[in-house]
């Protein structure tokens, strides 16, 4: 497999008043190889979605920007193209869904005249071409009657068709990459079943890799290759889901493996939580941004932010308990 998409010491800042910035994405370095799915992981606050967004280079400015670092995607610096350039590149070769729909989808637009807005756009086919195609995506992604579902608007749909139609503009340009931003959040477990069922066949079939944002490892163990987990705009662990769900080594992916409901669990016994919030990105502790809801935490922890290191296996961790491996940010 080649790098598709490699990120490398990313850092998106917010400026939230006159003399304070807080880093919601901190110094981040990962890669995504072609035809595979990474998972970026971790609770609402740590940097997930702000890390697509700046791939997409969708981050509202003001009041954020991207600060610093390199997207390089087939051997260009998503950073240094024109604005012209990006559109080119957003939605014809990277493609992103979101969490609702119906916030993105335009109300008072068919879904028809909202999927072959795009095909034309990035295809350059006629609008009879472009109304084929849409109806061949509306049935790619299992939604019956397509030629109908032209016509109607998005309030006509339910949650879970109107994900597909997302699925279906994300896909309509055939792209490289599909960014997927909880798609499955605000759906019933039947429905969100049956789109990372989807999610995984089309990568399949198309041969395209998938960047899947969630806060669920369960979402994880069904649909990624790799993961990377995330704490306060920082990296905290990432290697490939089996290394991750066999052995977590960072503590804060132990406390969320622990956090998971279990069937073997005793009735009436407590679900373990980790304990306190994600502390406000303004006011980060001096040392490992984790050490306030640490179990395991030293005192070199609230001292110095312990390095990213990368391991023989590959994996990558970013904890003092830790040793060994080459330090890399």
């Amino acid at each position: 497999m080649s790098k598709l998409l490699e990120v490398n010491h990313l850092t998106t800042q917010f400026k939230v008043d006159k003399n304070k910035i807080i880093k919601a994405v901190d110094n981040s370095s990962f890669y995504i190889d072609e035809s595979e799915t990474l998972a970026i992981v971790g609770e609402s606050g740590s940097g997930k979605s702000v890390t697509a967004l700046s791939v997409m280079q969708l981050v509202p400015n003001p009041p954020g920007r991207i600060a610093g670092g390199e997207i390089m995607f087939r051997g260009r610096d998503l950073l240094k193209l024109s604005k012209a350039e990006m559109r080119a590149v957003r939605g014809g070769q990277i493609s992103m869904i979101f969490q609702e729909p119906m916030t993105s989808l335009n109300p008072v637009l068919t879904i028809g005249r909202q999927l072959t807005e795009a095909i034309t756009l990035h295809m350059k086919l006629s609008r009879k071409d472009a109304e084929a195609r849409a109806v061949e995506l509306l049935r790619k992604v299992q939604i019956p009657d397509a030629e109908k579902r032209l016509k109607t608007y998005p309030h006509q749909l339910s949650g879970g068709m109107r994900q597909r139609v997302m699925i279906c503009m994300a896909l309509s340009c055939n792209p490289k990459i599909l960014i997927a931003d909880e798609p499955t959040t605000a759906l019933d477990v039947t429905i969100q079943a049956q789109i990372l069922d989807l999610i995984r066949t089309l990568r399949d079939e198309e041969k395209m890799a998938v960047m899947f944002i969630t806060h669920d490892l369960g979402v994880v163990a069904d649909i990624a290759h790799r993961a990377v987990v995330m704490y306060a705009g920082s990296i905290m662990e990432m290697g490939l889901k089996r290394d991750l769900f066999l052995n977590p080594l960072h503590p804060y992916t132990q406390g969320l493996l622990g956090a998971i409901p279990r069937l073997s669990t005793p009735r009436g016994q407590k679900l373990y939580t980790i304990p306190g919030i994600v502390p406000d990105l303004s006011q980060l502790p001096k040392g490992c941004p984790f050490c306030t809801r640490c179990d395991q935490c030293m005192k070199t922890c609230h001292e110095q932010k312990p390095p990213l290191r990368r391991l023989p296996d590959g994996r990558e961790v970013r904890c003092f308990r830790v040793e060994g491996g080459e330090e890399i940010g």
